[in-house]
């Protein structure tokens, strides 16, 4: 959950930076048609980060559950996951909860910035549901195999 909330996050902040530096770039330069084709090529490029977050929370999942299923375990233990379970929904919750802050609190810029990765904002924004379905999947992975 943390590393997809600090890319979300870094992506976010990084499209921003861009367009503001392009946009100033822009005003005070001598534009060469080579450049502003280089300039559309990374704004489109960053767009693809999208898809790229979609495709990093997958394969985390998928890790996860083999992780879950190689580790041996005691049915004792089901108690602290149980808990852990609680402890990573509310995480989650103050996750979402921040980014929706970075993105739309006082700087409304951020979030023009945060409109053009619908995915990973959908991600984060569900993430307590997420996490807890994934939690849940490996908790009767693990405890399965004892």
């Amino acid at each position: 959950m943390l590393a997809i909330f600090v890319i979300a996050c870094t992506i976010v902040l990084t499209k921003y930076v861009t367009t503001t530096f392009y946009e100033n770039w822009n005003d005070t330069a001598s534009n060469t048609p080579e450049m502003l084709e280089a300039q559309e090529t990374m704004l489109a490029n960053l767009e693809g980060f999208d898809y790229g977050m979609v495709l990093l929370t997958v394969f985390l999942m998928i890790g996860l559950i083999i992780t879950s299923f190689m580790i041996p375990t005691h049915p004792v233990f089901l108690v602290i996951n149980i808990f852990g379970i609680f402890f990573l929904v509310f995480l989650g919750m103050v996750m979402t909860n921040v980014y929706g802050e970075f993105v739309a609190g006082d700087n409304a810029v951020l979030g023009n910035a945060a409109e053009t990765f619908t995915y990973t904002t959908f991600l984060i924004n569900h993430l307590p549901y997420i996490a807890a379905i994934l939690i849940l999947i490996t908790t009767i992975v693990m405890f399965t195999r004892t």
